[in-house]
């Protein structure tokens, strides 16, 4: 299956000088009385499986979480430039110091939510994903925090992607906002608790999308 992946991104690399070189492009006259050339009914789309791997800096602690490896199933078009892709992210362990000084530790699940959808424009590629923020398995100071079994972003938050394109390995960043939480109740309500050391502005990823040819 790979290998017909790869064949299938060869030509379409293949595809488009070939184009640029058709006797209607270089203005040369049709035979006389030839019939009008029927439109390709082939996609130019085609479909590579990265790799994805990453890191996200979460502002207001002031520390990295470790991203993937996850997987991206893209279909590229490199003659429309679009580019749209299923992103599967598994769970990350996250380690932070609280108010600067105490111990956290958590399991964060990043949900992508809707296909994440792009366009490719004079060498860069530019996309959106919208990403879920779930926590779970939070201990603080040693101490296990009953967050409950939803607690979660109030709305995705949007990672506006982009970096040069190309086919075989893409890095890509963003800067995002962590939206507010809830959900977020055990034993007591702690929303505000989590939104006040997690959410807000400048937080930022870093991915490389690596192909699996």
């Amino acid at each position: 299956m790979a290998a017909h992946r790869a064949s299938r991104a060869l030509a379409v690399l293949l595809l488009v000088p070939a184009l640029a070189l058709a006797p209607s492009a270089v203005g040369e006259p049709d035979p006389e009385g030839a019939p009008e050339p029927a439109p390709p009914s082939a996609s130019a789309g085609i479909v590579i499986d990265y790799r994805v791997d990453g890191v996200n800096r979460v502002a207001k602690f002031g520390s990295d979480l470790t991203i993937g490896p996850g997987a991206l199933s893209a279909e590229i078009d490199l003659l429309a430039g679009s580019i749209t892709g299923q992103l599967e992210l598994p769970a990350s362990a996250g380690y932070f110091l609280s108010f600067g000084f105490v111990p956290t530790t958590s399991r964060v699940d990043l949900i992508p939510v809707n296909p994440v959808l792009g366009t490719i424009e004079e060498g860069q590629v530019t996309a959106t994903a919208l990403i879920t923020i779930r926590l779970g398995d939070v201990v603080v100071g040693g101490q296990p925090l009953d967050v409950g079994a939803d607690c979660r972003t109030v709305e995705p938050a949007v990672l506006e992607l982009s970096g040069p394109f190309d086919l075989v390995a893409i890095p890509m960043e963003a800067t995002f906002t962590i939206p507010p939480f809830t959900g977020c109740q055990g034993a007591e309500r702690l929303d505000p608790l989590l939104t006040g050391l997690v959410s807000g502005p400048g937080n930022g990823v870093e991915l490389t999308l690596t192909a699996q040819l």
